[in-house]
């Protein structure tokens, strides 16, 4: 497992802690390493709890209730789609916190002519806040999976502190 992805979920479960806060992930193109991080990280038990990789459209309605309508309308590499992920993860679970990852790492990209890179994010927090955001990440579809696992768990800490 890689030092920095293990750092910054430790990071991130340190933050949790703090606030007696537990989570889960909701992962696409990531295929669980985001969960791989926060598992690897020390203590992980007292903050990480769930693990959900939903690579396909069919398992992104059946286990997180994305709407087959969403995915339909704006595809599973979508704002829309991203946060239905995170909010039915949290839902499904009953976490506090959830994260949620689903993109194109490549070597192709959508059939919408989404390039390959391309990675939307969200997360849900408590106080029912739902916070997206769309990344290009450059290079093989194994550096742009390691950097979408490392931006969401450093950017979840973030706004864990500071709500956008």
């Amino acid at each position: 497992m890689n030092k920095q992805l293990v750092d910054a979920a430790e990071a991130l479960g340190k933050a949790l802690k703090a606030m007696a806060l537990k989570s889960v992930t909701a992962e696409s193109c990531t295929a669980g390493l985001v969960s791989m991080a926060l598992g690897a990280a020390p203590g992980s038990g007292d903050f990480f709890t769930t693990g959900l990789v939903t690579y396909t459209d069919e398992a992104k309605h059946r286990v997180l209730n994305v709407s087959a309508g969403t995915l339909r309308e704006y595809t599973a590499v979508s704002e829309a789609t991203v946060r239905e992920m995170a909010t039915g993860a949290k839902a499904l679970t009953g976490e506090a916190v959830s994260l949620a990852i689903t993109g194109y790492a490549g070597p192709d990209g959508g059939e919408d002519g989404t390039p390959a890179g391309t990675v939307w994010f969200a997360w849900a927090f408590p106080d029912g806040r739902v916070q997206s955001e769309m990344k290009y990440f450059r290079g093989e579809s194994e550096a742009v999976i390691h950097q979408a696992a490392l931006f969401a768990l450093e950017r979840c800490r973030q706004l864990l502190h500071h709500p956008a």
